[in-house]
């Protein structure tokens, strides 16, 4: 009986170590067709777990937020190339266009009984804490904690990398960004949490590096 539960425990996390592997491969399909983003995936989740352990959230919110933050994209793949790669700003259509991937990520994520979970935080990272986001235009706390962490973590990788039609912003740019929209596109206390992770200490360290 020992012999074969060690061996069920051993199947067990063969699985889940299987099921690990899909998913981070499923994100990293999606990143190769935007040269661009490379490695977006990897920092949004760093980020957003460096936010969820300095919000207290529990293992399981954690875990739950690490696949949300890995696949928050994944809808990406229905968006033409010729939107997903252009090299200028978006027009008015292409954005509407750009803004289906919430949707379309739902809809994959909705074949996989297993990733039911942590639909709400891949379809809803794009809503704003004042209810003007998109797609449903949900407000508040109506919005889903993983996706509200997201929401910040996504923005500020977004705002300090380069991208086809401008640089990156400085550090303290983004930090000011960040801050001016605390309360209206972002939840005040994730974004206070924000200046109190490693993420600030780490740059904080880097900055006061002796040369």
């Amino acid at each position: 009986q020992a012999a074969a539960q060690i061996e069920n425990s051993a199947l067990l996390q063969q699985l889940k170590d299987a099921f690990y592997i899909t998913v981070y491969t499923l994100a990293e399909t999606i990143e190769k067709r935007d040269p661009y983003t490379g490695n977006h995936t990897k920092r949004v989740m760093e980020y957003s777990l460096a936010l969820g352990r300095t919000l207290g959230l529990s293992e399981h919110q954690l875990r739950r937020l690490e696949l949300a933050a890995v696949l928050h994209d994944v809808g990406k793949i229905g968006i033409p190339d010729t939107v997903l790669l252009k090299k200028e700003p978006l027009d008015d259509d292409e954005f509407r266009q750009i803004k289906m991937h919430t949707i379309y990520g739902e809809e994959i994520l909705s074949r996989i009984p297993q990733l039911n979970d942590i639909m709400p935080g891949v379809k809803q990272h794009h809503e704003r804490f004042d209810g003007c986001g998109y797609p449903d235009g949900l407000k508040g706390e109506e919005i889903d904690i993983t996706a509200r962490i997201i929401a910040v973590a996504d923005t500020f990788d977004a705002m300090t990398t380069d991208r086809p039609y401008r640089k990156g912003f400085p550090f303290e740019e983004a930090f000011e960004e960040l801050q001016r929209n605390s309360g209206t596109q972002f939840d005040p206390a994730i974004i206070a949490a924000f200046f109190e992770t490693d993420i600030m200490e780490a740059y904080f360290t880097a900055r006061t590096k002796p040369k």
